[in-house]
């Protein structure tokens, strides 16, 4: 007979395996009945009690993004998986997939929802498809500056109703990966005001709230796929594009642009993942320092996305790229013009939930704003 048959009328079977442990046991003579119900109940015992040392001993995760790992977004992830390492003394190991080594976001997201992996960084945008309110981080104007981010947002009663908008699903949002502040690159005439920018053709994403936010500007926004925009830019299919510097430095879109506009329209964030299942087989000990791991790999990709885009912004203008800010005059013209993305937001998010106001005052609120106020005019 071959390594590992098995033969329940009296000889034994070679092998028992069992996650990552193998229980061999050596041919033996034909059992009595008797005997070979004490021989099976010695087999379990030595795999229960086998499961239950591994289990102790060691927990392996794993999870991904599709983002550039050379992006300080795609590397949550990675801190993530040493400092968990380092704080658990080795009791849990989580391997990271990046730059699309498990395909893109939706991908990944179905992923997460199967178990196939147990952790991932998503973009608001594309867990925006499964709950409305998700999208409400690329809704314009939202969070305003880095302070705000930290000081007012994280933590707050409107981010944790945001966080939470995957439960259902058996989804924990746990963190928070910026992506930073939205600028326009593009080729010339330089856009300084509102009137610049209207038939002007920049690429956008396919998610109502940013395409929204490009057209309520006067731009002419056609949604084309991002490893398509260089070339799309380069062949003059579009003019540009709008990302954070960052984005646009790590993408080499400085090659094919000649301006950048710092309009700060949209502030892109990712999600820290987890899924509920699994982070409930931890002993209480181990969530906890699942949960510091997590947040303090935030807070480092935080600190590095803020740097980037500020070395980004330095390095572009010592290439020759012109650079313009917007007046705060002409800035409330630009936030003025965009309100109207927050009455399909908060119609998306009533069609999904019913609370699509209730919502938003409450994001706002979270914010030190007043929504009525501000985009309803009341």
């Amino acid at each position: 007979m071959q390594k590992g048959d098995k033969v329940w009328g009296g000889i034994l079977w070679n092998e028992i395996a069992d996650g990552n442990k193998t229980w061999t046991i050596r041919r033996g003579k034909m059992l009595s009945k008797k005997g070979l119900i004490l021989q099976a109940g010695i087999i379990l015992l030595a795999v229960s009690l086998g499961t239950a040392a591994w289990s102790a001993e060691s927990y392996e995760l794993r999870g991904g993004t599709e983002g550039n790992i050379k992006h300080p977004y795609a590397q949550a992830g990675q801190n993530f998986a040493k400092i968990v390492e380092a704080k658990s003394g080795g009791k849990i190991k989580a391997k990271w997939f990046h730059t699309g080594q498990i395909g893109g976001g939706l991908e990944i997201l179905n992923q997460l929802q199967s178990g196939t992996i147990q952790f991932a960084t998503l973009s608001n945008a594309n867990t925006g498809t499964v709950n409305p309110k998700m999208m409400t981080m690329y809704t314009p104007y939202l969070i305003k500056d880095w302070d705000t981010l930290s000081n007012k947002w994280v933590g707050s009663e409107g981010a944790k109703l945001i966080l939470d908008g995957l439960n259902s699903k058996g989804i924990m949002g746990l963190g928070w990966v910026p992506y930073g502040f939205n600028a326009l690159c593009y080729i010339d005439p330089p856009i300084r005001k509102l009137e610049d920018a209207k038939g002007r053709k920049i690429r956008a994403a396919e998610s109502y709230t940013i395409k929204g936010t490009l057209e309520a500007l006067g731009f002419n926004a056609p949604p084309i796929p991002w490893p398509e925009v260089y070339q799309s830019i380069q062949q003059k299919v579009v003019e540009g594009c709008t990302t954070p510097p960052g984005m646009l430095m790590l993408s080499r879109l400085d090659e094919v642009v000649k301006n950048l506009t710092l309009s700060d329209h949209l502030f892109g964030t990712h999600v820290f993942f987890f899924r509920e299942e699994n982070f409930k087989k931890f002993p209480k000990d181990l969530q906890n320092v699942v949960m510091e791991s997590i947040l303090e790999a935030c807070r480092q990709q935080q600190k590095e996305m803020k740097d980037l885009d500020d070395k980004s912004v330095e390095s572009m203008k010592q290439k020759g790229i012109k650079i313009w800010s917007i007046s705060s005059e002409e800035k409330a013209r630009w936030i003025a013009a965009t309100k109207k993305v927050y009455f399909e937001h908060e119609k998306r998010i009533d069609q999904s939930s019913g609370d699509g106001r209730v919502f938003m005052r409450t994001v706002f609120k979270s914010l030190g704003r007043d929504y009525d106020k501000e985009i309803l005019g009341n």
